[in-house]
Parts: C-alpha cells; structure tokens; sequence
C-alpha cells in the first residue's frame, strides 16, 4: 500500500471536520476524577473476611491433636451380655470416654490415674468407637464381677486391638468400670490353632501339714464313706476358724487324715446345694462335687517316698467322666480332666505327675481366656477357641505324654 493510500484512508476516517478544538485541548490537560466506594462497604467487608478466618481455623483440628473419628458406641451387645445395671454403667463408662465428659466418668468409673481422667480419654482417643465390640464376658464371682474383653479399631495406626474391663457391683448395688489404661493393648489376631504341641509332665502339688485346731468341721451332704479303709485316711470337710469369725467363709477346706497327721488338700466352693462324692481305688482317692460337666474334681495320691499326699485338681469331663484309662502311653493309668487347669494326671516312679496342656500353647496371656480342653478318653483331646459368638475346635492325638499332634 503506498503513502498516499494510507492517507487517503486517514482522512476518509477523520473528514475534514477539525477534531482538535479548544474544548478538546482542555479536556485534555485536565486529570479524571477518581470514583470514591461508600464509606461504610470496607469496614464491613473485612468483617466479613476476618470471621470466615476464623471459622475456617475453627474447623481445623490443632496440630499437636489427632482427629476423633465421627462414631457411635453400639450399646445392644453391652444390653444382651450383662445384667441391666451393669451394662448401663459401661455404655456410660464408653459414652463418657467418647464425649470427653469429666463429670460423667467420674460417675461410673474407678479406673485409677496418675493426673486426672484426661489419661483416659487420650489412651482411646484414635480409637473409632463404632468398632468397639464385646468377644467375651466372664463371670469372676456369683453376679459381682465381670470381666470383658474388648476389641477396637486405631484409625490411625490400622490395628485391631483387645484389651480386659473389668465391671464391678459395689456394696450399695450400683455398678463401677475399671481398666489398666498403663497396661499396653495386645494387637488382636485370629487364633491358629499349632500343628503340634510338646507336653511337659511335672510333679503335682504336695499337700500342707496344718494343725486341726484351726479348723471347725462343716456341715456338707457327703454321698460317701468319709472314712477310707484300703488307704487308712479320714476325709474332712472343714472351714477355718479365722475366716468364720469375720463372715468371710465361702469356701470349703478339703483336709485328710492319715496316722495322726492333718493334710490339708485345697478348696472346694460352699455351696450348700452340692452333693460330695469320695470314692477310692487302689492308688488313689477321688473326691468330687456332683456328677456333672465342669465340676470340681480332686484325685490324690499317698507318696509313700515324701510321706505326703499329693493331689491333682481339675473340672470334671464331659466325655472321660471320673473314669481312668490304661493306655499303651505309660504303665500306669492316666486321670484325665477338662478346663483350664490340669488335664493328664499319672503316677510315674512312685511319684504324682500332671499336664496342664494350655501351659505349653504359645501365645499372648489374654488368649488364655478364649480357650479350652477337652479330653476324650486317655489317647486324645479337643483344643477349643471360644468367642461369644465364634468357635473353633481343632482335634489332637497324644503320640506320647510329650507330644500331641493335631489331626
């Protein structure tokens, strides 16, 4: 395009009207005036943005704190386990933990603190409270004690923990929650039952030489002869004098007689409702309480080497029952027991050997709750893993009185 095109176009735009008047010069040279806001629309707006700060710092958890998981505490399972006073005491016990209510928790709880009721609240506090969940309720003593196992979800760490709660009735009826909070939670795992478990035979208890004197006779249904011809030994049913004096007896002393000299065996419960059975065999007497499942069951042995009686105690099997099994494991019979406490009882060299087979399950000292043996006959046994609402059983055979082997 040449110059003389582009001015043709300029002036085809700008006519011939003169555009730079006077009035355009002043307009010009004079500056705009600047639009001034309302007053009254500053200090409002950062009013306005000064509270959003804040609700939105408000919102945020402080940095030294972990967030508190949004949750509910599932109360049926507390309703359906225990008795209505006691599980309205834990719920509370829980809710108090949750809502981080001081005075609430003071109500129900005796969980002993170092500082004061906030070590509580932050041993539970990445715990999600939807999850906690009752496995298992033990009754301690005749509707007074409860002992609960609890397991919980760490939202923060992703564990299932489990630990013992313990609920108490005080003196005046009403119901108290308390727990170790010192005591580390155990991480909560299936249990495997072991391919096989190494038995160890060990010398059962001697009884304790005891003065007559400090014992009074009690009133008990015994079913049998109390005195025994084939060992020479009188069986007694007694209380201690001590114990009667406060109100405190609850439990009945089992001592024997024997040439002059008292033997003082162990416990059984005061139950004026039980029936004592005594009866004896040629090596050794057995003294039990009823004839059903679970009851308490003694077999003593005179050793004629300690010049003592030693004894074995346990629950009375469902299946063995009070019967003694010959058995290609020992030359001796075997007394077989189920529960907790000993399960194989057997005289060896003239000594009284027990095996308590949950001695030698490894595992965590809180599983010991969870299970069981029961015996079948002399040659086998079921471990059992008992939930409230699970159970497993896993099947043994005895190789030898050292070794069982799951089948």
């Amino acid at each position: 395009m040449s110059g003389s095109q582009i001015k043709k176009g300029i002036d085809a735009v700008i006519g011939e009207e003169h555009w730079l008047t006077e009035d355009k010069v002043k307009q010009l040279a004079t500056k705009p005036k600047k639009h001034q806001p309302l007053r009254f629309i500053q200090p409002l707006f950062a009013v306005l943005a000064i509270t959003c700060l804040a609700f939105i710092i408000y919102l945020l958890p402080p940095a030294n704190e972990q967030v508190q998981p949004a949750s509910e505490l599932i109360t049926k399972q507390f309703e359906k386990l225990l008795p209505e006073q006691a599980a309205d005491a834990a719920i509370k016990y829980f809710q108090a933990i949750e809502r981080k209510d001081y005075a609430l928790i003071e109500e129900v709880s005796t969980t002993e603190v170092v500082a004061s009721n906030k070590e509580l609240f932050l041993k539970y506090n990445a715990i999600d409270f939807s999850t906690l969940k009752i496995i298992k309720m033990i009754p301690l003593t005749e509707e007074l004690m409860y002992k609960l196992y609890i397991t919980h979800n760490d939202v923060t760490q992703e564990q299932t923990y489990i630990h013992p709660l313990f609920v108490k009735q005080l003196e005046d009826g009403n119901f108290t929650i308390y727990e170790n909070i010192y005591e580390e939670w155990s991480v909560f795992e299936p249990f495997l039952a072991p391919e096989q478990l190494e038995l160890v035979p060990r010398e059962a208890p001697a009884a304790q030489i005891v003065q007559i004197n400090d014992y009074i006779t009690a009133t008990v249904n015994v079913q049998s002869p109390q005195k025994l011809n084939h060992s020479a030994t009188i069986v007694h049913f007694m209380k201690k004098r001590s114990l009667e004096k406060d109100n405190r007896v609850n439990e009945i002393y089992l001592i024997l007689e024997k040439e002059g000299q008292f033997y003082e065996i162990g416990t059984l419960k005061d139950n004026p409702q039980a029936e004592y059975y005594i009866l004896e065999d040629k090596r050794a007497i057995h003294i039990t309480t009823n004839y059903f499942e679970g009851a308490e069951y003694y077999v003593i042995y005179y050793n004629e080497h300690m010049n003592n009686f030693q004894y074995a105690k346990g629950a009375l099997s469902e299946l063995s029952g009070t019967n003694s099994y010959q058995t290609q494991l020992t030359e001796e019979v075997l007394y077989t027991f189920d529960g907790k406490g000993t399960n194989i009882a057997f005289i060896q060299d003239g000594t009284f050997m027990q095996i308590a087979i949950l001695d030698e399950v490894d595992s965590p000292a809180w599983l010991t709750d969870f299970l069981f043996v029961r015996m079948i006959g002399g040659n086998a046994f079921y471990l059992q893993y008992q939930e409230e609402y699970f159970q497993a059983s896993t099947f043994y055979h005895l190789q030898s009185l050292e070794k069982a082997l799951s089948q």
